[in-house]
């Protein structure tokens, strides 16, 4: 029988698989030899009669010349002719440049032949080829009927041997000389070139039916190898029965295997369970193990009939046995079908939980105290179960409000995932790991909505906790709203940079304090002193002698000390309750040396003198420690007070050296752009301001919008200008009207920016611009084409306007802009693969083992653009806050977002901001050295500014850049909803 079922196993691979390859190949071989080759014969030989003819034609034409020549009478036939012939025999082609053109009359005589010399002016109408043909006398019969024709014949072929070749040959009658002239090919290159194929064919399946053996000597070898492996299998199969029927009766937990409703296999444990033996439960009719007068939902009897008719039984389900004595029994049941050698089963497994009654009631007792405990706190705090679910089993009152749960309508079994309500789907395997890794999570911070929708940031920590063997039993929880934190957090940034900032102008001299000085002769009552002191808004006043110099001061602490508290009469001479002798200090000294004297002294204020040693201002306490007045505040607080351009310009030379200190004392780059960014826009507001003023009031509601790296809020010490003007529709009538107050109105404002040291765009993306000037319907319009329309080439040009902010005007516009982007850019997935295809077109500055390399000619030698790496981080920031719709411009602001929706685990975050950070740190720096040299700056950082230390992190930093990069490659292939 073994051998009978071999034998057909081999019939079947034989006509299965041999048979159809021989056959696949004969037919192959048949079609090369039968159709190919005389299909390529016919087309190369087409295609030499197509080049035999236009060369005839060329020569035909030649005549045609000489004829023209004669008929106007420049040359006489005779010389027309001569020339024609001379012409024509010195033509060749062909790859030696061998072939030749012959002209023969109607007679026929030959007229030319360059290489049958001996034949030329002599009748050749009994000239016969090698096979008797009368060539000449033929061609001759052609043309006179069709004025071309092909001829075939043999010739010999001089300029190689002697020997007679087949030949075909065009010829053309030239009428008016009654001339004919052709060329031909010798047919035995056609046969060679035929042969050479055909032999490359033959090598070719020859070699193919070589391999097609191989591979079917592999196949038989596989075939064999499989037929063992099945014959093993079925041994393993007949093993595997047996040791099945061994382990049902191995188990610990209750089993029955089921055929047919019949029980064939029961082991120890459900004997012991239902008190019947083995035999006993193969001829009883296993229903009657179910109560019958129970319902046959609550008695598992429903569930058994339903698994028994070959419905598929997810999960446990709860229900009652009887045994044999008659007792019941709550057990857990499950069925599992299973294949047991040909036969289909059913395994059915019930597990007595009896017990497990008694440990829920403890359990509801347990959860009961575990309420009246918590409840009382005011931290959230929860349990969930011990797996990566982090299903929420219990909670207090603070933590239902921070999860948005009312535990009054909810019951417990209902409550969801710890994960679902968080919001982090991501978090599931690392908030896991770290647990099983440590045993605890930490102020993990998140993001929740409680009932009314608020939106709180939250730190939550969690342990677990085990049983006596090691097991996990469950996580326990705090969970703590740190919104306010977060708050304080930013709030004390902001104050960095302030105190970073006023550190710079604490270091310059007291004669830069804007202030001045108020005096009075020693006779002045105090009353009149008062007056004059409020009249000036001061909180001194200096007291000159009878010489006009000054020697003594009141201030309000001295009005407070000794004229009301002593009650002095309000007539007294100042002279008499002065402060005496003055404190000078040089108006070259540094305010921090100023406050460090009034500290050492204990005043409140200084006489300034100048370089005369005349008075030049009296500075108080209150005045040089304002730290706001020493501030990038202070700076914008002088910007908003300028009337002209060349105040503005002023006040924005200030900058770099603000820049300069702030990078010394190590502020963070965040910090030291958003100054940037807010002196920049402080500068565009009072420029607008002034132009309104020039212009008039506008016709219309506008927004002024920066663009690029200042909508960003990025910018640095490098920039030019990118912005724009939207203004509201208005009719067609008024629109050219409109659009022209504007534009002149953009053009001041843009000029102004350039002389204020913010170059012209080199785009020409400005408001000034007629293109970047529109209402917004027109905006709409571009932002339209751009998502739907717009080619790589024009996204490239346009990208720098999804970083859109509004400066000035109307900030409706942005919102309305931004809803069209976000509903226009909905699931277009070619718009986002060419942003990010974009981004990709600038490179990385490392090589295939990740080091650092840098240009290697050109200006810029030993050096990398780190504007370059840095737009890589920024274009995929944009790209996927555009698929977000997140409102954000800021890169790390769009990077945060992009952390609280799920696009970026914690992880992934962490790099990619310290990346960034770093980058923008080493970029500030070198602007702030090319500065110090002398030199404008730029952002190609020259390898020798980095120590080995420096260049090494920078490798890591790339390398994150890198990654970064693999990910957006992956955009529009398995990334962002594709």
């Amino acid at each position: 029988m073994q051998m009978q079922n071999s034998t057909r196993q081999w019939l079947r691979f034989i006509f299965a698989i041999i048979l159809p390859t021989l056959v696949a190949i004969s037919i192959s071989v048949g079609t090369i030899y039968i159709v190919i080759l005389p299909s390529f014969e016919k087309s190369f030989l087409d295609s030499k009669k197509e080049m035999i003819q236009q060369l005839t034609n060329v020569a035909w034409r030649i005549m045609e010349y000489y004829y023209q020549e004669e008929s106007t009478g420049r040359l006489s036939r005779e010389q027309a002719q001569e020339k024609a012939a001379s012409e024509i025999e010195h033509l060749r082609y062909g790859p030696d440049l061998k072939d030749y053109f012959w002209i023969s009359d109607m007679t026929p005589t030959l007229i030319m032949h360059p290489y049958s010399k001996e034949l030329v002016g002599t009748d050749l109408s009994l000239y016969q080829d090698a096979t008797g043909k009368h060539v000449f006398m033929e061609i001759k019969n052609a043309v006179e009927h069709q004025q071309s024709s092909f001829i075939d014949y043999t010739w010999g072929r001089k300029y190689l041997s002697l020997q007679d070749v087949p030949k075909l040959s065009f010829v053309k009658k030239f009428e008016p000389w009654d001339w004919v002239v052709g060329t031909g090919m010798f047919l035995d290159d056609v046969a060679a070139k035929t042969a050479e194929i055909t032999r490359r064919l033959t090598l070719m399946i020859y070699g193919a039916i070589i391999l097609f053996t191989l591979l079917l000597v592999l196949v038989i070898q596989r075939s064999l190898l499989i037929e063992k492996r099945r014959r093993s299998a079925e041994h393993e199969l007949r093993l595997s029965q047996e040791k099945y029927k061994a382990l049902v009766d191995s188990a610990v937990d209750p089993q029955m295997m089921i055929h047919n409703g019949t029980c064939i296999y029961v082991n120890r444990s459900m004997e012991l369970l239902l008190g019947y033996s083995g035999a006993e439960l193969e001829v009883l009719d296993l229903r009657e193990l179910f109560p019958a007068e129970m319902d046959p939902e609550e008695s598992g009897a429903g569930v058994f009939e339903q698994g028994l008719h070959g419905y598929d039984v997810e999960g446990s389900k709860e229900g009652v046995l009887l045994r044999s004595d008659g007792r019941e029994v709550i057990v857990s049941l499950s069925m599992t079908r299973k294949n047991f050698g040909t036969q289909k089963v059913i395994v059915v497994t019930a597990r007595d939980i009896s017990d497990n009654r008694q440990i829920e009631e403890q359990l509801d007792e347990s959860r009961e105290k575990y309420r009246l405990l918590t409840d009382r706190l005011s931290i959230g705090v929860f349990r969930t179960m011990a797996d990566k679910s982090f299903r929420l089993l219990e909670m207090n009152p603070v933590a239902s409000s921070f999860f948005g749960i009312d535990r009054q309508l909810l019951p417990a079994t209902d409550y969801p995932d710890l994960l679902d309500i968080l919001e982090k789907d991501q978090w599931g395997d690392s908030l896991y790991e770290t647990l099983e890794r440590e045993g605890v999570v930490k102020d993990w911070l998140c993001r929740v909505v409680d009932k009314s929708g608020k939106s709180r940031v939250v730190s939550i920590s969690m342990i677990v906790t085990k049983g006596r063997s090691g097991r996990w039993l469950y996580c326990d929880g705090l969970i703590e709203d740190v919104s306010l934190q977060q708050k304080s957090t930013q709030e004390r940034e902001d104050l960095i940079v302030e105190l970073q900032t006023s550190l710079m102008f604490l270091n310059q001299p007291v004669g830069n304090v804007d202030g001045g000085f108020i005096s009075c002769p020693g006779d002045t009552p105090i009353k009149t002193a008062a007056k004059l002191m409020t009249e000036a808004d001061k909180s001194s006043i200096l007291v000159e002698g009878e010489d006009g110099e000054k020697k003594g001061i009141i201030t309000d602490l001295v009005l407070r000390d000794r004229v009301v508290g002593e009650e002095a009469p309000l007539d007294t001479p100042v002279e008499k309750v002065m402060s005496s002798p003055l404190i000078h200090v040089e108006e070259t000294a540094l305010i921090f040396e100023a406050v460090m004297l009034m500290q050492e002294r204990n005043i409140k204020h200084l006489v300034v003198q100048d370089r005369d040693g005349q008075v030049s201002n009296v500075i108080s306490n209150e005045e040089l420690l304002d730290i706001q007045r020493y501030s990038s505040a202070f700076l914008i607080k002088q910007i908003r007070k300028t009337e002209n351009i060349e105040e503005i310009v002023d006040c924005q030379k200030r900058l770099p050296r603000i820049i300069k200190a702030l990078n010394d004392s190590g502020a963070h780059a965040n910090n030291i752009t958003r100054i940037i960014t807010t002196v920049s826009d402080a500068i565009v507001e009072r420029l607008i301001d002034f132009a309104i003023e020039e212009v008039g009031e506008p016709p219309t509601r506008f927004a002024f919008i920066s663009l690029g790296s200042e909508g960003r809020e990025e910018q640095t010490l490098v920039t030019d200008q990118d912005n724009a003007l939207i203004f509201e529709d208005v009719p067609e009538e008024k629109l050219e009207t409109v659009k022209a107050y504007y534009l002149r109105f953009s053009e001041m404002i843009c000029t102004w920016l350039d002389q204020a040291g913010y170059d012209f765009c080199k785009g020409n993306v400005m408001a000034m611009n007629p293109e970047w000037c529109q209402p917004i319907s027109i905006w709409k319009g571009y932002f339209t084409k751009w998502v739907t329309d717009a080619t790589p080439e024009d996204l490239m040009e346009v990208s720098i306007f999804f970083d859109f902010r509004c400066l000035y005007g109307d900030n409706r516009f942005i919102g309305e802009l931004r809803s069209h982007i976000a509903d226009r850019a909905e699931n277009r997935a070619a718009f986002l693969y060419q942003l990010a295809q974009n981004t990709l077109l600038f490179k990385v500055p490392v090589d295939f083992f990740g080091n650092l390399t840098v240009e290697g000619s050109g200006e810029h030698v030993d050096t990398f653009n780190i504007k370059h790496v840095m737009a890589q981080v920024v274009g995929f920031a944009r790209i996927y806050a555009i698929h977000c719709s997140i409102e954000a411009t800021n890169t790390l602001q769009r990077i945060d977002e992009l952390l609280d929706t799920k696009i970026l685990n914690k992880a992934s975050h962490e790099e990619l901001v310290e990346a960034y950070n770093y980058l923008m740190q080493l970029r500030f720096r070198h602007q702030v050295s090319m500065l110090d040299s002398g030199s404008p700056p730029d952002n190609h950082v020259h390898i020798k500014e980095l120590s080995h230390m420096e260049k090494d992190v920078l490798e890591k930093v790339l390398a994150q850049v890198n990654n970064l990069r693999k990910r957006m490659s992956l955009i529009g292939h398995n990334e962002i909803y594709f």
